[in-house]
């Protein structure tokens, strides 16, 4: 009995099957179940009903299954106390909405190299509720998103706010003054997809004021929706300080708006019940990494209402 056989039952229990475990520790199939009888043999014991298609814990295969989690957990963290961080190796599957991806996810990925060398890092770049759905699925260690996330056995830290304002192109001919909610209704607003934070925040913002916008264009890239606004399509929120070089060049502009929304919170989110210590490392390390202030101007906004 060893730990790349526990490792390997463990995995295969907790996502589901043979091929899930495979993609998890980065090896092949027959590995994994080669692993897994070997483990059987030498406790023999069966922990596996083999009879269906997707995989049953035995009754002994559920017991031991506890057993098996508490001694992996117990080895990484004698890794993590008398090994030194460099010592952990592995593979972190992490989650980031774009907004992270286009401001600091480059120097936490650079960190996580220069700190944990024997660590491959996985990055999923989705949409909020994408990447939401695969943390609560055990997709992912850490996820990287818009809040507030809330749920049970969830660990959240803040990694700062962000300012998003409504910009538009300067060759459309809007007001320059302060624009009010139904100024901005009669233009078309180009944003994210409904699996967006970002669209509900507009869509309650609208609401609240008893307002619908002509029109509501969308796209799964906040990078295509700035290409967009800048080409004069329509408005958008987005986040000035990433466009920074479009309002040098004169592309885009801050359209002052009253009331503003309010500047919003990104976390980091993980199980509470994470077994490596290097999830906890991580997402310490996106909290220095992150590049978003520490605290907001709190302004009247609207409520958001999921977590995202």
């Amino acid at each position: 009995m060893n730990i790349k056989q526990m490792e390997a039952f463990v995995h295969a229990a907790r996502s589901g099957g043979i091929s899930a475990a495979a993609r998890k520790l980065n090896t092949t199939q027959p590995a994994i179940s080669m692993r897994v009888r070997e483990l059987e043999r030498s406790l023999g014991s069966v922990l596996i009903d083999r009879s269906r298609r997707r995989i049953r814990l035995t009754p002994v295969g559920r017991e031991f299954l506890e057993y098996a989690e508490h001694i992996l957990a117990m080895t990484d963290d004698a890794r993590s106390r008398f090994g030194g961080r460099q010592s952990l190796a592995g593979r972190i599957r992490l989650g980031v909405t774009e907004t992270v991806a286009l401001t600091w996810l480059p120097d936490l990925v650079g960190r996580i190299n220069s700190e944990y060398p024997e660590v491959v890092v996985e990055l999923d770049v989705d949409l909020t509720t994408g990447v939401w759905n695969k943390l609560n699925a055990g997709d992912l260690e850490v996820a990287l998103l818009p809040g507030p996330a809330q749920g049970p056995g969830l660990v959240t830290a803040s990694l700062g706010f962000i300012r998003y304002d409504w910009m538009a192109s300067t060759s459309l001919d809007i007001p320059d003054r302060e624009l009010q909610p139904k100024d901005l209704a009669q233009w078309p607003i180009i944003t994210l997809g409904q699996e967006s934070n970002l669209h509900d925040v507009i869509e309650i913002w609208f609401r609240r004021y008893g307002l619908r916008p002509r029109r509501v264009d969308v796209c799964n890239s906040l990078g295509v929706v700035a290409s967009l606004t800048k080409a004069g399509l329509g408005i958008s929120l987005l986040p000035p300080s990433v466009l920074r070089d479009e309002r040098d060049r004169g592309e885009l502009r801050l359209l002052e708006t009253a009331p503003r929304l309010d500047d919003l919170e990104f976390q980091a989110v993980y199980s509470r019940n994470a077994e490596s210590p290097l999830i906890k490392f991580v997402a310490e390390m996106a909290h220095r990494a992150s590049n978003f202030r520490p605290n907001a101007s709190r302004q009247p906004a609207a409520p958001q209402n999921r977590p995202s």
